[in-house]
């Protein structure tokens, strides 16, 4: 009986000692996140394609999914793949990548629109919004207008704040009404937020 008692108190001594180095790892990985987070961003400032904003951690993704950074870092990264796709040269030898690099930018803001704060959910369907208005203009299809005025119309909905969906829903709407979907898609001003960057800022930072 003595030796059951024991080994008892030894496995729970066991025990107890391996929780207390996961609570240790857990809460080093904890605090891991808001340093990369700082360092990302400012990576970003200065050079997004190089931004990256996951930290060396122990215990996997558990900090980051108590932390609830799953939908942040989403968007993020979202941000990161329409800023690479507009520095594409828009040249014919390019014409593969831009089309590629702008289907994978909206296939994450997509998914970073539905798993976001409603600023970010905002921004994310503006540049959802130029890109659709964007593809228009080199000669895609014309139903990529009605898409521009639903992406503006939903971000405007979500944050009413959100300036330069304002913006552009308002241009877009005056463009289609006065030339119709071509000609206004050549000449248009749509998205010009967006190509300086502004809408391609880090949530927090504006549009």
């Amino acid at each position: 009986m003595g030796q059951l008692v024991r080994a008892a108190r030894i496995l729970v001594g066991v025990l107890l000692a391996a929780l207390a180095v996961l609570a240790a790892l857990f809460a080093a990985d904890v605090r891991s996140w808001p340093a990369a987070l700082v360092s990302g961003d400012a990576v970003y400032a200065a050079s997004a394609p190089s931004a990256s904003w996951a930290p060396r951690t122990r215990l996997g993704g558990l900090a980051e999914d108590a932390l609830g950074l799953r939908g942040e870092l989403r968007l993020r990264r979202a941000l990161q793949l329409y800023r690479e796709s507009t520095a594409v040269p828009q040249r014919l030898d390019e014409a593969l990548a831009v089309q590629t690099t702008r289907a994978d930018a909206q296939v994450a803001l997509a998914a970073a629109a539905r798993d976001s704060s409603p600023q970010g959910t905002s921004q994310a369907l503006t540049l959802l919004g130029i890109l659709a208005f964007h593809s228009v203009a080199v000669g895609g299809a014309p139903s990529q207008t009605d898409a521009a005025l639903s992406d503006f119309t939903d971000a405007v909905r979500v944050d009413p704040d959100n300036e330069l969906a304002k913006y552009d829903l308002e241009l877009l709407l005056r463009l289609t009404a006065a030339h119709g979907v071509r000609r206004g898609g050549q000449g248009s001003g749509v998205g010009k937020g967006g190509r300086r960057g502004g809408a391609g800022g880090l949530p927090g930072s504006g549009f």
